[in-house]
């Protein structure tokens, strides 16, 4: 193995390669939102614009069986690597997003179901998905004035997928030694928790860790009894988790909508019925029925195009749609009374005003684009941007207030037309790709769940995860203090720890009965896990159990120091501090995560923050999002302008009105503790000199290694 260039010390390397991961994997999230991304993204997708079966046959409710015996033809052992040869042509279409495409083609397009479905599902329905949703141009942060769901979500996502694209680009380190199994780990250390966690991961790339553990949870319900490094592992995976939780659901301003968003979701799912349904004995029955549960429409515009009087009519929707559709409905009835309120106030904006904001909402995203552009250059609010487009003398009118009244009212119409485009694109549009998407995926996945449906009984999984849920819930809403009164207080980390930890053993009961009673299940997905790790392992390192993959993972560090040490003397000199500063700030995150982690560990009952450097990068992407200017001719904003705002008319709003005073205490309580939790953390140096002059070459190395390097394993892992 290669060491790096003698033109970066190792922690130096280090920094450039995490710099380059994290802006590379959200570049290539952000760019989905684009609707020429897609095209030019590579296999399994297309370059052209899909063209959807529309016949209403085509989705019948017994697409889902010919689907299954359509790719089990198509697909022979080596089918879904054939196809992954076939688009190994188009260099440039992975170097449109190579990040992506690696995990995409190294371990989506492998699995055990998905490795096993017609390639329309991906070239047309998926394809097709994510166009409709491109296309429908879903409003920006900056627009609103406050960060978003969607943005919250996806800086999230890109986050936490950093850690998987560095481990499969640059290899797990060597240099963790394998434990033996009955090594003790102190569990009230967490620098023991943490190097418990990294022996596992040496065993599980490196060593013969799964084949062990799936021998352990056939014969064994307890994960932890395995060894102590495993439970040491768990345990940190817990603390982990849960701090995962913690941030989404009750430090991020958007983490009260999305609470009761899944509690929407959750409530509307008839759980009674779904486990009734898992009583019939023959899978084929069983399977038949949840899909008839889920996705039968009745209406006389699907019976009308069943029988081929019509075509394309509105068939109407499925339960899943209904579910979006009424959800959806709920969210944009709140925003309408955002809408009500504003034009009854007395100091409202002129209806003038509000009309040209309405026009503006309504535009196309061309000219939605125009405005944004425009008011980032001019320093000019988007509102006054809009306004000075309808018709100048309208901005020159507004006082401060009203200013702040056509933002709060020009975010609520973008949100009310964000709702109204997903339901459009995944209820009501035709082709209904997203029904078509479902039934490809069950029967994908049919040869699984028949085998599992034979053996297991499903019922009591379902109500694991009903309870679950259930107890999700509850954990993320204000806790009794315990005291007299009705006190609350807001959710701590130690209560998702508390959360997880009393229902892991459900996780290890599906596990044993999986192993144990359908391991012609077990042993495909062992295989494809087996396949899966080879991805992560570093050139010259000894293994307990050779991989059959040919890959060139695992050098993308030493490619790109040498890469860095070709630049010119003058173009790298500048570039030494930026990677020395970030080196530096790297190791205080880290050690800021442990010493979180220590403090859960040593008995808190209120921490408001816990580990993971992952956090750190999840905040920095928020932080960094453009924001419109608060006043009509001011500076742009980032994110960190905007930590304690989201928009009206979602749950947790400023100025929500359906909010109570003990409501209005807890967002209180939760603006301080997310002040003082994002203050905590200590601020990266501007890694923007970095990215200007690495990220292009970053992303070609990357490009031509997924170019010229085999897909994955030639051997079926059935």
């Amino acid at each position: 193995m290669s060491t790096p260039s003698p033109a970066l010390t190792a922690k130096q390397t280090a920094a450039l390669f995490n710099i380059l991961t994290h802006h590379e994997t959200y570049d290539e999230i952000e760019a989905l939102k684009q609707p020429d991304t897609i095209l030019s993204y590579g296999h399994p997708f297309t370059s052209e614009a899909p063209v959807a079966n529309s016949s209403p046959k085509g989705s019948s409710r017994n697409s889902s069986r010919s689907n299954s015996k359509t790719s089990a033809k198509s697909t022979s052992p080596n089918g879904s690597m054939k196809s992954a040869k076939s688009a190994k042509a188009s260099t440039d279409s992975i170097a449109a997003s190579p990040v992506l495409q690696t995990l995409l083609r190294r371990f989506l397009l492998t699995l055990p179901g998905l490795r096993d479905l017609p390639e329309d599902f991906w070239s047309v329905r998926v394809q097709g998905l994510l166009t409709r949703l491109a296309a429908a141009d879903l409003s920006e942060s900056y627009d609103k004035g406050a960060m978003g769901t969607r943005k919250t979500l996806a800086t999230a996502f890109s986050a936490m997928i950093e850690s998987l694209v560095r481990g499969c680009l640059g290899g797990c380190p060597p240099s963790r030694g394998a434990s033996d199994k009955e090594e003790k780990y102190d569990l009230k250390d967490a620098k023991e928790l943490e190097r418990a966690f990294n022996d596992v991961l040496y065993g599980v790339v490196y060593g013969d860790l799964i084949d062990d553990i799936t021998v352990h949870v056939e014969k064994s319900a307890d994960l932890e009894a395995h060894s102590p490094r495993i439970a040491a592992a768990v345990e940190y995976v817990i603390l982990h988790l849960a701090t995962l939780f913690h941030q989404v659901f009750i430090l991020s301003p958007e983490g009260e909508y999305l609470r009761k968003l899944i509690e929407s979701v959750h409530g509307m799912l008839p759980y009674a019925v779904i486990r009734q349904t898992l009583r019939m004995s023959n899978a084929a029955t069983m399977m038949s029925g949840m899909l008839k549960l889920f996705l039968s429409k009745l209406s006389l515009g699907g019976f009308s195009n069943y029988i081929g009087l019509t075509k394309n009519a509105n068939d109407g929707m499925n339960l899943l749609q209904r579910i979006i559709s009424v959800v959806t409905g709920w969210d944009s009835a709140e925003f309408k009374k955002t809408l009500d309120k504003i034009e009854k106030r007395e100091n409202a904006p002129s209806s003038d005003v509000l009309a040209a904001l309405k026009a503006h909402a309504k535009a196309s995203a061309l000219v939605r684009a125009s405005a944004r552009n425009e008011s980032q250059k001019s320093s000019q609010s988007i509102i006054t941007i809009i306004l000075n487009k309808s018709a100048p003398a309208l901005a020159t009118k507004l006082s401060t207030d009203q200013h702040a009244q056509c933002q709060e009212y020009y975010a609520a119409l973008l949100s009310i037309r964000d709702r109204d485009e997903l339901t459009t694109a995944l209820c009501t549009q035709s082709p209904d790709l997203f029904t078509q998407t479902v039934r490809d995926l069950v029967g994908g996945f049919e040869p699984y769940i028949r085998a599992i449906h034979d053996k297991i009984d499903l019922r009591e999984h379902v109500q694991d995860y009903q309870s679950f849920v259930d107890q999700f819930i509850a954990a993320s809403k204000p806790q009794a203090t315990g005291g007299a009164g009705a006190e609350t207080r807001l959710p701590s980390v130690e209560d998702y720890v508390a959360l997880l930890r009393t229902n892991r053993h459900m996780l290890y009961r599906w596990m044993h009965h999986g192993a144990a009673q359908a391991p012609e299940v077990r042993n495909v997905f062992k295989g494809w896990a087996k396949e899966a790790v080879v991805h992560f392992r570093k050139p010259g390192v000894e293994v307990a159990v050779p991989g059959s993959s040919a890959h060139v993972e695992g050098t993308m560090v030493e490619s790109m120091a040498d890469a860095f040490a070709a630049l010119s003397e003058e173009v790298r000199g500048p570039l030494l501090p930026v990677l020395d500063a970030h080196a530096g700030h790297l190791d205080a995150l880290e050690a800021l995560s442990v010493g979180r982690m220590q403090q859960i560990i040593d008995g808190g009952s209120s921490t408001m923050a816990g580990p993971g450097i992952f956090l750190v990068s999840w905040q920095a992407l928020l932080d960094s999002t453009l924001i419109t200017p608060a006043t009509p001719d001011g500076a742009v904003r980032r994110g960190k302008d905007v930590q304690n705002k989201t928009v009206e008319g979602k749950a947790g709003a400023t100025d929500d009105a359906g909010e109570t005073e003990e409501d209005k205490e807890t967002r209180k309580e939760g603006e301080e503790a997310r002040k003082k939790v994002l203050g905590s953390l200590p601020e990266g140096p501007d890694v923007t000199p970095v990215v200007e002059v690495m990220g292009a070459v970053f992303r070609k190395l990357i490009a031509d290694a997924e170019g010229g390097s085999d897909s994955g394993s030639d051997i079926s892992i059935d």
